[in-house]
């Protein structure tokens, strides 16, 4: 008897960040899934190309990733403006997205501008240009609450070096992320949102807007910040394989 397929997972990094920065953490699914990590343009490993200008043209380009190895439907995992793009893909092709798990994220429709990335947080972001090693500093202390080790410090500052950002393109990702306007109702029936009470860079309240506005579940982290599959793994894992069999 052929044995039934895996189920693909599909993971999604956020603004300006590369899938180098889950640090991991999909590796945690290879044994019971197949696992898929795009990389958006002008990120990471693609920090050459040209990130497109807003997030259903950036969607397009990695629903291609994704198509290019799979075919059939997926389950998005995504956090904070890979969120956004789960969540265009969801609503401009739902037949091929079978479930959609949403961490820190924010909609332009239902949260205000200072609630989604507060002034001092973009102001601190704009005061790196020119300096990719203190950008790099600067979104660890927004984005991670737990101490970081030495070696991952040095790993990512290394990896920062390799892959630098293009100016132009965190300008892209910043106003395509801030402009970004979500279906006023769940574009899928599984959906399921999780949120951090630490998160110094979107207010765990806009998280929990959209999870009130589509009537989808939210779990709540008490403590980790923005980055929360870098901040507690091991508590993100249990909570999506709690859901990932539904």
């Amino acid at each position: 008897m052929k044995a039934p397929e895996q189920r693909t997972l599909v993971f999604l990094r956020g603004l300006i960040r590369s899938r180098f920065h889950w640090n991991g953490f999909p590796q945690r699914f290879y044994d019971d899934f197949r696992v898929i990590e795009p990389e958006l343009p002008g990120n990471g490993y693609l920090s050459h190309q040209i990130t497109p200008t807003t997030i259903h043209d950036m969607m397009l380009q990695v629903r291609q990733q994704v198509r290019d190895q799979h075919q059939g439907p997926v389950t998005l995992i995504a956090i904070s403006m890979g969120a956004m793009i789960a969540t265009e893909w969801a609503r401009t092709y739902p037949d091929e997205v079978s479930a959609m798990h949403m961490i820190n994220t924010s909609l332009a429709n239902m949260s205000l501008p200072w609630q989604r990335m507060d002034a001092p947080s973009f102001l601190r972001l704009l005061s790196c240009l020119g300096n990719r090693e203190r950008l790099e500093k600067t979104i660890f202390r927004m984005t991670i609450n737990r101490v970081i080790t030495e070696d991952e410090k040095r790993q990512w500052l290394e990896f920062a070096q390799a892959h630098p950002l293009q100016w132009r393109n965190i300008f892209v990702q910043l106003i395509a992320a801030s402009r970004y306007k979500g279906p006023v109702h769940a574009p899928i029936e599984k959906v399921w949102l999780y949120n951090a009470r630490g998160d110094r860079l979107v207010k765990a309240w806009c998280t929990e807007r959209i999870a009130r506005t589509w009537s989808k579940p939210l779990t709540t982290h008490d403590s980790a910040g923005h980055d929360l599959p870098v901040d507690d793994p091991d508590w993100l894992e249990h909570s999506l394989r709690c859901h990932l069999s539904d």
